[in-house]
């Protein structure tokens, strides 16, 4: 389901816990979670050097990011069984923290794997 201009302009002026529970929800609603990827998925660095692997609850918030700060890079959708089955836990064995729904400018949401895996199951149960 597309995604239209206002709701998108709404979503991403939001916090980032309130982007952070919209991406939750979202991605249980959908079965779908989104990155980018180019050669590779695209990753970011936090000032202490630790890898960042940025999510987005639908392809228009990523493709947001893409034009600003990850040039060459496309939206790419995985499904969430694969994200909470097989990724969330190789990025936390490899100390590759999760960044949740990066605005443009803005990377406040960075849960661990291991919160992150939870929070979804947790709300899958709902």
């Amino acid at each position: 389901m597309a995604i239209d201009t206002r709701q998108i302009q709404e979503v991403v002026m939001l916090s980032g816990p309130q982007r952070y529970e919209y991406f939750i929800k979202r991605v249980v609603e959908t079965g779908t979670v989104w990155s980018l990827y180019r050669n590779g998925w695209a990753l970011a660095t936090k000032e202490d050097g630790t890898l960042v692997f940025p999510l987005w609850p639908d392809s228009e918030f990523a493709k947001i990011c893409a034009d600003y700060e990850w040039t060459g890079y496309a939206p790419q959708s995985f499904p969430l069984d694969e994200l909470v089955g097989e990724l969330l836990p190789q990025l936390e064995q490899d100390g590759i923290v999760t960044g949740v729904f990066y605005t443009p400018g803005a990377r406040d949401v960075m849960p661990g794997a291991g919160l992150l895996r939870r929070d979804l199951e947790d709300e899958s149960k709902k």
